[in-house]
């Protein structure tokens, strides 16, 4: 009798700890989904140009290192960055991004995620520029929904596509300007050599 009350118990337990490690884990895909869903809204923002669509997923305390190296606090500052960014890009121009997750690591009711992006910007004169930068960001359960509370992004400083753009256009302005002093030294020397023109002889 107490042989079959043990096993009845080792039994139970054995189910108790199934069903808890089952909603654990639920639990856990539910958050990751989330995450997921938040990564997608901040991509249709981002490339639709309306940040209204990630501002819900924003705690109202976040701040942020943008790929640029400004910093930016609040949906505010958010905003504020992208008006920049879309400046410089100019009329007609567009900006496009692909947000790629290496990894998500829960701990409790905080998740951190890195990763990096596929990014273009295209000028209004038709040049594309792409290029990579490297993210994290962090998020923070506030209420029961996951809200994004600090987030970075970096790129090589040294070798990325704007750098190599701004010496193509220096070469290209310096060359021109090159060209044009050139002509001038050569017009100038070709004055030179002539001398002054001869003056017409006096008659008595």
């Amino acid at each position: 009798m107490k042989l079959n009350r043990r096993t009845s118990t080792t039994l139970v337990t054995a189910w108790l700890l199934f069903l808890g490690h089952f909603v654990v884990h639920a639990d856990e895909e539910a958050d990751r989904a989330a995450l997921r869903q938040i990564r997608t809204n901040y991509m249709e923002a981002v490339n639709s140009g309306d940040l209204s669509k990630i501002a819900p997923h924003l705690s109202k305390d976040v701040t942020g290192v943008m790929v640029t190296g400004e910093e930016v606090k609040g949906l505010d500052g958010l905003q504020s960055y992208w008006k920049k960014i879309q400046a410089l890009i100019g009329p007609g121009g567009t900006y496009h991004v692909a947000v790629n997750v290496d990894k998500t690591d829960l701990y409790g009711d905080m998740a951190v995620s890195r990763g990096n992006t596929d990014e273009v910007v295209r000028l209004g004169n038709g040049k594309e520029l792409k290029f990579n930068s490297y993210w994290t960001a962090i998020c923070h359960k506030e209420d029961g929904a996951w809200k994004v509370t600090r987030m970075q992004a970096a790129m090589d400083p040294v070798n990325n596509v704007f750098v190599a753009f701004q010496i193509q256009k220096a070469k290209l302005t310096y060359g021109f300007g090159g060209l044009v002093v050139g002509a001038v030294l050569v017009g100038i020397a070709q004055l030179l050599r002539r001398g002054p023109s001869p003056q017409p002889a006096k008659t008595a």
